[in-house]
C-alpha cells in the first residue's frame, strides 16, 4: 500500500489555479524531491499534503486513508512534517526539543513515558545529534538546528516525512549529510518527500522527482527523466545551457 497517494489534487489561492489535477503516490522507501520556481506551489503541496489546507478537488491518501477523515493523534502516525522556518523562543535542550515530536502523537496532558524517551534518543542517533542532548537548541548552528528539527519528526515514527526546504540557508557540508541523512532514512523503509531549491541536490539520493512549472502544470517521474535540462530549463524560464542547471 501507498504510503501516500494523491489523485487528481486541485488547490487555488485566486482565480487561477496553483495546483491542477495532480496525481502521484509514494510508496516506503521513495525519496521524492519537490522543485519548481517561486510560488508554484511546493510548500502549499505540503500543507494540502498534511490536511492544513483542503483541497478544492481530487484526494490525498495517507496509508489509505483519506486525510481530512484522520483524526490527529493518527494522522501524526502516519506523516510527520520539517518546516521551513523554526523558531524556538523558549530556551529548550536538544533532547527535550525532540521530545516534543511525541506530543504530536499523544498531545500535551500527559507526562513522557518511557517509550517515548526512547524513540527521542533512537532519533538523535539517527541524526547524528545525541552528543548535543544536553546543549540549548539556541547554541546549535543553522545547520545543526535543522538535524534537531529532523530528529523531533522523526521521534513521532511516522510513515512518511515532509520536510520544505531543509537544506535552505545551509552550506554545503549540511546540505550534503542532510541528503544523505534522508537517504538513508528512505533506505530503511521511510517515504520521504523534500522540498529543495537546487536541482543537484536530488542526484544525493532521490528516486522519484515531481516538478511544477506553475499555472498548475507539473512533470512526475525518475530523477533522470523529470528533471532533464530542457524540463527544468521550461520551469524556470532559463536557459537549457544555463551553468545553474545540472549537467
Amino acid at each position: 500500500m501507498p504510503a501516500l497517494k494523491v489523485s487528481g489534487l486541485t488547490f487555488s489561492y485566486g482565480p487561477r489555479p496553483l495546483i491542477q489535477d495532480l496525481s502521484f503516490e509514494l510508496r516506503p522507501g521513495n525519496f521524492m524531491c519537490v522543485l519548481g520556481p517561486n510560488g508554484s506551489g511546493k510548500s502549499t503541496l505540503l500543507k494540502l499534503l498534511t490536511g492544513f489546507l483542503k483541497g478544492a478537488g481530487g484526494s490525498v491518501r495517507l496509508g489509505g486513508q483519506e486525510v481530512s477523515g484522520i483524526e490527529q493523534g493518527k494522522l501524526a502516525r502516519l506523516a510527520a512534517y520539517v518546516a521551513s522556518e523554526t523558531s524556538t523562543p523558549y530556551d529548550f535542550s536538544v533532547r527535550e526539543t525532540v521530545l516534543l515530536g511525541r506530543t504530536a502523537r499523544a498531545g500535551f496532558w500527559r507526562g513522557y513515558s518511557p517509550e517515548d524517551g526512547d524513540a527521542a534518543e533512537l532519533a538523535m542517533e539517527e541524526t547524528g545529534i545525541a552528543r548535543f542532548a544536553g546543549r540549548s537548541i539556541n547554541t546549535l548552528s543553522t545547520g545543526e538546528r535543522q538535524l534537531v528539527f529532523i530528529a523531533q519528526a522523526l521521534a513521532q515514527e511516522a510513515r512518511l516525512l515532509l520536510l520544505d526546504e531543509p537544506t535552505s540557508h545551509l552550506d554545503l557540508k549540511y546540505k550534503s549529510e542532510i541528503m544523505a541523512l534522508l537517504a538513508r532514512l528512505a533506505g530503511r523503509g521511510l517515504a520521504v518527500a523534500a522540498v529543495l531549491h537546487e536541482p543537484a541536490l536530488a542526484r544525493l539520493g532521490c528516486d522519484r522527482a515531481l516538478l511544477f512549472s506553475g499555472g498548475g502544470a507539473y512533470s512526475f517521474g525518475t530523477v533522470a527523466d523529470t528533471l532533464a535540462a530542457e524540463k527544468l530549463a521550461a520551469a524556470y524560464g532559463v536557459p537549457p545551457d544555463s551553468p545553474l542547471l545540472p549537467k
